[in-house]
């Protein structure tokens, strides 16, 4: 296991990498009830929809009965590629917060400052 962040970076591309398709969202199954012209009640379906989100816009595509191991799978793989990307993010922002670390240079109260709090101190 990869225990460096660079080590850690290469994993999460690596697994990217050999993701083939994935899909975002959900797969919903829908049912339509209607009466009929005895007063019977019938349900039809289901009907199944790819739900997703698209710049902020809610998204809908039906999709066929045969369809339906693939969406799903598909879906899963869809979930794999979001924990990959959280710990890819994780890892990025760990690099930074460590740039940050190294970079950091001790503080110096400006001229402006001192000169300020030495005259609160004379009052």
């Amino acid at each position: 296991m990869a225990t460096t962040l660079a080590g850690r970076k290469a994993a999460a591309i690596e697994q990217l990498m050999a993701i083939d398709s994935a899909r975002r969202g959900q797969l919903s199954s829908q049912y339509y009830i209607h009466k009929t012209d005895d007063g019977h009640t019938v349900k039809q379906g289901p009907y199944y929809v790819w739900q997703r989100y698209v710049k902020g816009k809610k998204r809908s595509v039906r999709v066929n009965r045969q369809q339906i191991d693939q969406v799903q799978a598909e879906l899963e793989r869809g979930r794999e590629v979001q924990a990959i990307l959280d710990e890819l993010w994780t890892v990025l922002e760990q690099t930074a917060a460590e740039g940050d670390h190294n970079a950091k240079k001790k503080w110096k109260p400006s001229t402006r400052l001192v000169i300020a709090k030495r005259k609160l101190r004379s009052m």
